[in-house]
């Protein structure tokens, strides 16, 4: 929550120039919420007139390879890894039993963010069959995947 904050401030201050943006990516992804909220600040710059370039250098995983999609134009490191996979809910550590109630809204919820997923994945040039497998379980791409699929436009050898 603390890096989406400082990321989401950085970018509005930086949005109200138009011009280009790089967003240099490595995470592991985190949290759908905070993930979508950088989401909709990136869009929201490039409303203002900015255009994104993402860059993957490492890895950009789960909430992070949807960012990554959210660039105008996305570049990998060629060794660079990108992870999609489904939403998901982790466990409670407090042992909760959750009620069919909950767990009902709990499903809703995760088919509402998969379904945002999906169209992210979707405007970057990704068919329908390829973000079914793609929403269906943990999906590892390496930079030549990625491009093949059109989720980058190009693999990054040199130093930007």
């Amino acid at each position: 929550e603390d890096s989406s904050e400082k990321f989401i401030l950085l970018l509005h201050r930086v949005a109200k120039v138009p011009g280009d943006i790089t967003v240099v990516i490595s995470s592991d992804g985190g949290d759908i919420e905070e993930g979508l909220r950088i989401v909709d600040a990136m869009n929201i710059a490039k409303s203002k007139g900015c255009r994104i370039h993402t860059v993957v250098s490492g890895k950009a995983y789960s909430m992070a390879a949807l960012i990554t999609c959210i660039g105008d134009t996305r570049t990998m490191y060629s060794h660079s890894r990108l992870m999609f996979h489904p939403g998901r809910y982790e466990e409670a550590e407090d042992g909760k039993v959750l009620t069919p109630k909950e767990l009902k809204l709990m499903y809703e919820e995760l088919e509402m963010f998969n379904g945002m997923f999906k169209r992210i994945l979707e405007n970057v040039g990704v068919s329908d069959t390829q973000c079914d497998k793609m929403m269906s379980g943990d999906v590892y791409l390496n930079a030549e995947e990625a491009i093949s699929l059109g989720i980058i436009n190009s693999i990054e050898t040199e130093i930007i």
